[in-house]
């Protein structure tokens, strides 16, 4: 195994983590009734090409929330996802500084 592999499995595994840990959050790491799905979407090249860093954050998701629950998850590539985050937390922004100013 290259130490390039060895490298982006640990850090698909702290990915796996940290998405577990918001899951966990937002109540969406046990199962529910109505099996409502819960899209994640995952912005990088890390991702996208290197199919070994998301086949591992998929597994180490599946390992760590159980089939039922996992079955629910949906890992979506999003492309420009930088760009939309900071539009998206720009307008969230804007938002709460109109409030203030009321």
């Amino acid at each position: 195994m290259d130490v390039c592999d060895i490298v982006a499995k640990r850090a698909a595994c702290l990915a796996a983590a940290g998405i577990h840990g918001i899951l966990k959050k937002l109540g969406r790491d046990v199962p529910n009734t109505d099996k409502q799905r819960t899209v994640i979407a995952v912005n990088g090249g890390l991702y996208e090409h290197y199919t070994i860093f998301a086949e591992c954050v998929e597994s180490t998701l599946r390992d760590v929330l159980g089939e039922e629950v996992s079955s629910t998850i949906v890992i979506k590539l999003a492309k420009d996802g930088s760009g939309i985050g900071a539009a998206l937390l720009a307008a969230a922004h804007s938002q709460y500084r109109e409030a203030e100013e009321l």
